[in-house]
């Protein structure tokens, strides 16, 4: 009987420290989308939350849509862990619409969308030992307002 309570306990603990190492991971990520936020202004932010922990040496994927006439501003985001990110943006067949690399991996891409489309964004860490949580904070202007630059 003693050893019966004494995996019930084990195993309660066990259970504990699982999800109060979740609910820190969460928190970890929700500040990295904070401070996203404010790097969108003055565009709105819409308010779906893009996070995932990456892993080292591994590529985070997000599907993301967007609508016809609207501008947006991403911010490509990481906790101190992950270090610098280096992103890639493909459309709903693959093709490659931005590279980061090809802007020295500037964490900001804006863009106004011609048409309604699914675009996937890849992250990864340029140092590949490294993980952590990375976002995607995205924010959109109202139609009629200044058009940040790239139509896509």
């Amino acid at each position: 009987m003693k050893q019966i309570m004494k995996h019930t306990v084990a195993a309660f603990l066990f259970i504990n420290l699982m999800i109060l190492g979740t609910n820190t991971a969460n928190a970890q990520c929700s500040g990295i989308v904070k401070q996203g936020i404010k790097k969108v202004a003055p565009f709105a932010y819409n308010n779906q939350v893009n996070n995932a922990k990456i892993q080292a040496g591994k590529t985070a994927t997000f599907h993301l849509s967007f609508f016809r006439g609207v501008s947006y501003k991403l911010n490509i985001c990481s906790d101190e862990s992950v270090g610098k990110l280096s992103y890639r943006i493909l459309d709903e067949n693959g093709a490659e619409v931005y590279n980061s690399a090809k802007d020295n991996n500037a964490d900001i891409y804006s863009f106004y969308s011609n048409s309604s489309q699914e675009l996937v964004v890849e992250i990864k860490a340029l140092d590949q030992t490294k993980s952590g949580c990375v976002a995607v904070v995205t924010g959109m202007q109202v139609p009629g307002t200044a058009n940040p630059g790239r139509d896509l």
